[in-house]
């Protein structure tokens, strides 16, 4: 969440990369986009020669939901305003963290009561938005561990990822004191600010306004399309988030560089650590301006370990077994016309921890149960700590998008309030890390 000259927004800290090559290394799979032709229920007709670009593209278009709209409309703005209309209906249904202007919440009971008539589970709704759809859900930070390594030096475990980025986040709160920044904050008060700002952490950025996520879902490359994830989660979750024990420790360091010991057990490996199989929202007040504009919120957790319990699938070719293949379109078409009913085929097979975090770098349930953005009344956690969906921004909406939110007091200049910035120094101190 910076001034876009520095390359970072509140969703769509994605890119920075991105002129460099992919936002993240890809795997050793044949990758052949041309042999893979969505079928129109996942990509709009328009939409489904995009070539994919990354495991990461893939796994989000077979899942993302659809928006029902009426296609005979002759005048496309009228189309791409009936769309926003309808996907602004469909969420105004669900349940958002209830807050003020300084981000504190309004009351208790929208913990509990004020989720009874949408779903017997609890939680709120939070969103992102990223101006390249085919960029993974990742933080900065785990990008920048990504960017610095190739497919085959990548850490084989969490904890090498876990040790990693922590060398990196104490190295960055080190130089951010010295140069008087964040006197008086604690240490995730300290990363929060920092994020929201440009600096690569671990930190993903998420708002309670799902306008403002589509504004960053369009602000840029318009020769792409955007995506708008929706992520649940229960905001009880921060009241149970560890806190140091010692004015130091709250300081200097965050609180899960000792997960092992300070967060309660999950379904993660090894020791079934709760860190490393969870989510967890961050939920301070804000903190500048900056982060009053874009109702600017986080998510945070250990990099993705889970057990045999808690799978993610993806579309194999039956020929190869591979993620994307040489193999014909027929074969790569089948598997993705059905994806509920496959399973008796044994097209959808579970990602490997691996290739689980080249998509995501928290564990978050990105799941296919929904179909279309109208059935998000009621989603099931089935023992992830959070449920996550996506929606496609056509590349083709997002000019006249704009100028829709610049209607609702969405644009430019609402959500950057002019501040000074020191991003490039915080991304060379990671960098320096990483690379050491």
């Amino acid at each position: 969440m910076t001034h876009p000259n520095s390359c970072v927004t509140v969703g769509d800290d994605s890119h920075i990369e991105a002129s460099k090559g992919p936002p993240y290394p890809r795997p050793p799979l044949k990758l052949h986009p041309t042999n893979l032709t969505f079928h129109p229920y996942f990509l709009p007709q328009a939409q489904k020669d995009i070539p994919m670009t990354s495991l990461a593209e893939k796994f989000f278009t077979e899942r993302e939901l659809a928006v029902r709209t009426n296609n005979s409309f002759r005048d496309p703005s009228f189309k791409i305003e009936t769309w926003f209309n309808t996907v602004d209906q469909a969420l105004k249904k669900l349940p958002k963290y209830d807050h003020d202007n300084a981000g504190q919440p309004k009351q208790d009971q929208h913990i509990t009561t004020a989720l009874s008539q949408f779903s017997s589970q609890p939680g709120v709704w939070f969103f992102r938005g990223q101006k390249d759809a085919s960029f993974a859900f990742n933080s900065t930070l785990y990008r920048s561990l990504l960017n610095s390594n190739t497919y085959e030096t990548l850490p084989r475990s969490a904890l090498a990822y876990e040790r990693a980025m922590l060398t990196a986040e104490l190295e960055l709160l080190k130089k951010a004191r010295n140069m008087g920044i964040g006197r008086g904050l604690t240490a995730l008060e300290t990363l929060t600010l920092l994020q929201h700002h440009g600096s690569p952490t671990r930190l993903i950025d998420v708002t309670s306004d799902w306008k403002v996520a589509l504004y960053f879902a369009c602000e840029g490359d318009d020769d792409r399309d955007g995506r708008v994830f929706l992520i649940k989660i229960d905001p009880n979750r921060w009241q149970q988030f560890p806190k140091a024990h010692s004015k130091r420790r709250q300081d200097m360091e965050p609180v899960w560089r000792y997960h092992s010991r300070t967060f309660p057990p999950g379904t993660g490996r090894p020791n079934r650590y709760g860190w490393l199989s969870g989510t967890w929202p961050v939920l301070l007040p804000f903190s500048d301006p900056r982060m009053i504009a874009q109702r600017g919120f986080f998510l945070t957790g250990g990099v993705p370990s889970l057990d045999n319990t808690t799978k993610l699938y993806t579309h194999r070719c039956i020929n190869c077994g591979e993620n994307a293949c040489d193999c014909s379109n027929t074969v790569s078409e089948l598997s993705l016309l059905f994806p509920h009913q496959m399973g008796t085929y044994g097209f959808p097979t579970s990602l490997d921890k691996q290739e689980l975090r080249q998509v995501m770098s928290i564990p978050v349930r990105f799941a296919e149960d929904k179909r279309e953005i109208s059935d998000l009344a009621a989603v099931n956690y089935r023992g992830w700590t959070a449920v996550g969906y996506s929606i496609r921004v056509p590349r083709t909406y997002k000019r006249t998008l704009r100028t829709i939110l610049q209607r609702e007091g969405i644009y430019f200049h609402s959500v950057f309030p002019p501040l000074r910035e020191t991003v490039h120094l915080f991304k060379h101190v990671v960098e320096e890390s990483l690379n050491k």
